[in-house]
């Protein structure tokens, strides 16, 4: 597999979660889910941090790169080149240079001529000189080179210290509300125990380091499409730093190659430090996180399960139930990718199809599994949170466990004809008149203040289900995209069911259209 030196490294962050996993399925081929629930305090990582985090390093090489951003600034502006020029023969009409080699040409080329009259030459091509800047030098390579290294190293810590930022943030706040599950203080405090560095001192360090890191990649994006960087985008993978003169005396490109020798002496984007991963081998790792996330998202979901039973893990085949649902969690392989099965019954069967993986080819892994499979629902589990029409299911993500919960939900509510219990509180539902219309039917839970609407989509002409909370005070986020994101699901506490878009309005399914 061709990967770029940025694919390598986010694989070698996987390779670091996720290996972990390995030694645990190794040594524990079958549990019972009382073994399982016991070995996720113990034993078993659902959820952790970088251990090797360490912010005092972080913070110095931040400051390396900000202090020599305005010269980067200035290399992007005006950077060294080389005039390259050569003698081409273009048509009259383009020419601008015209020199004693352009005269001798045409003089002796009357096959360039268009006609000739009284002794005057009419040509229709003339020789000429063109003057191309050639930003193909060395120190250009090297800068653009540099630029990937901070790109990458930026990105890498971004994501890190944004999910270090939003998990205090959600234990914090989190605790003060009423509005979640019963089981889900349980099922946080158990994931927390792989949260073990004592992030409260590192609070105001890491906001600070964030703001930095922003404030970097908000400076160099922007300019990758200036010419210095978009013409070198080819380069030598392995490029050797040798002290040149422009390198050496010119003060900007100067402070680049301090940066970049200082990169390479704190082992700072330097690629040859990357092995190569084993891609089959964090896949099955990753699925196998998957798996095991989706028993303990489930058995902190109400659903209970014969607690004796012995798990298979190589072969899962799990029932649990829920007062009138019954549920199946079982493993399948499907056109050469392993899939998780949710199998909900009460009223009715809906089937979910689960496609955890690496591949961010997330349309063609979905036409794979839909042409071999039929299924009310199919669903891909992804450890990218930028990959589209994906979950992102993360080792590094708390919120994970719930956006499975989410889903566990969806298909809850869709097995259910009757609509009398409340699948999320267990308590009763009552048909609301008041709110009823003709296109719409409302039950609401007067316990966890559920509310579930049964409504149309005039441009499919299709029933669908979505569900809110009573009362609840909706407030637009705008900032940080990718926090936006966060603050949008925890806002509705994972208790919607469809897609929400920037105003926190239900979207149609069908549509992707408030109704």
């Amino acid at each position: 597999m061709d990967l770029t030196y940025e694919e390598q490294a986010e694989l070698h962050k996987l390779v670091k979660y996720y290996d972990k996993l390995q030694a645990f399925m190794k040594t524990h081929k079958k549990l019972s889910y009382v073994e399982f629930d016991y070995a996720v305090v113990h034993d078993l990582t659902l959820f952790t941090i970088d251990s090797d985090f360490n912010f005092d390093s972080l913070e110095q090489d931040i400051n390396k790169i900000v202090k020599t951003i305005p010269a980067i600034k200035q290399i992007f502006a005006k950077p060294f080149i080389h005039l390259k020029d050569q003698n081409v023969i273009l048509p009259t009409e383009s020419v601008r240079i015209i020199n004693n080699n352009t005269i001798q040409h045409i003089s002796s080329h009357s096959e360039l001529w268009s006609d000739i009259q009284d002794g005057e030459i009419k040509p229709v091509k003339l020789l000429t000189r063109t003057y191309e800047d050639n930003y193909g030098i060395y120190e250009n390579l090297f800068f653009c080179k540099t630029i990937d290294d901070i790109l990458s190293f930026t990105r890498s810590n971004l994501r890190i210290l944004k999910e270090l930022i939003y998990t205090n943030q959600t234990i914090e706040i989190n605790l003060l509300e009423r509005v979640n599950h019963l089981n889900y203080f349980l099922a946080l405090g158990k994931l927390h125990t792989g949260y073990s560095r004592n992030f409260d001192s590192y609070y105001g360090e890491s906001i600070e380091c964030l703001n930095k890191l922003q404030y970097i990649l908000n400076t160099i994006v922007p300019r990758l499409k200036r010419p210095v960087y978009k013409q070198n985008k080819v380069k030598p993978k392995y490029l050797k730093a040798h002290k040149s003169n422009i390198l050496a005396m010119h003060k900007d490109y100067h402070q680049v190659y301090k940066l970049s020798k200082y990169f390479s002496l704190h082992q700072i984007g330097n690629e040859k430090e990357l092995e190569e991963v084993d891609v089959k081998e964090l896949q099955k790792n990753y699925f196998h996180f998957c798996m095991l996330l989706a028993i303990f998202s489930i058995g902190h979901f109400n659903f209970t399960c014969d607690s004796e039973k012995q798990i298979s893990f190589s072969k899962l085949s799990m029932s649990f139930q829920f007062k009138e649902w019954n549920l199946k969690l079982t493993t399948k392989k499907i056109a050469e990718l392993q899939t998780l099965q949710l199998n909900i019954e009460k009223d009715k069967k809906y089937r979910i199809i689960i496609i955890p993986t690496l591949d961010k080819n997330s349309e063609e892994i979905l036409k794979k599994v839909q042409e071999k499979e039929n299924a009310e629902e199919y669903i891909i589990f992804s450890p990218y949170e930028e990959i589209k029409n994906t979950t992102e299911i993360s080792m590094t993500s708390i919120e994970s466990f719930r956006r499975i919960q989410q889903i566990l939900l969806r298909g809850m509510l869709y097995a259910d004809n009757k609509r009398e219990d409340c699948p999320f509180c267990s308590h009763k539902l009552v048909l609301n008149t008041e709110k009823q219309e003709v296109s719409r039917t409302v039950y609401e839970c007067s316990s966890c203040r559920t509310v579930l609407e049964v409504a149309h989509c005039p441009e499919q002409n299709k029933t669908y289900l979505y569900t809110q909370i009573a009362g609840l005070n909706k407030v637009r986020i705008e900032g940080d995209p990718w926090l936006v994101k966060r603050k949008q699901e925890a806002q509705m506490y994972f208790r919607n069911i469809t897609q929400i878009n920037e105003d926190m309005e239900i979207l149609c399914p069908y549509c992707n259209k408030v109704h």
